[in-house]
């Protein structure tokens, strides 16, 4: 073979695996996964929990994380959310980082982390007019 020939086999290779490469991201980019509803019960118990979090942080910062954490996840399992580090919501994840960092105020960075997870329950929870339309979904069947 000829000079040509061999780089234009290398072009083509290189090409190919360029595109496979590609298809193999763009099928493991994260998807939202399926999560089912909460429901209405759920859904006021958790607000609730998350009022009486919320009262606590002045007096006792660091603990109202962790809880704050424990809140979310277990919500996040009821609605039966994946719970892999790779398939934590992004929220889940800048809280993380926020309520463990130590450098500069850590109150601050804590305070930063609890809305992060008040960002995430609330989106998690979906509005009264998704819970309405659960439940008339479930009379009607």
């Amino acid at each position: 073979m000829d000079q040509g020939t061999l780089v234009m086999i290398g072009v083509i290779a290189l090409v190919v695996f360029v595109i496979l490469l590609l298809i193999r991201a763009a099928g493991s980019r994260r998807r939202m996964p399926r999560l089912r509803p909460l429901a209405a019960e759920a859904r006021e118990r958790y607000i609730s929990d998350w009022d009486d979090l919320e009262s606590k942080f002045v007096d006792a910062p660091e603990q109202t994380v962790r809880e704050a954490e424990a809140l979310v996840m277990s919500m996040l399992r009821e609605r039966g959310h994946p719970l892999t580090e790779r398939e934590l919501p992004s929220e889940m994840q800048r809280a993380r980082k926020l309520g463990y960092s130590s450098r500069g105020d850590r109150t601050e960075g804590m305070r930063q982390a609890l809305l992060q997870y008040r960002v995430l329950m609330e989106r998690m929870m979906g509005s009264t007019d998704d819970v309405r339309r659960e439940q008339r979904r479930r009379e009607m069947a």
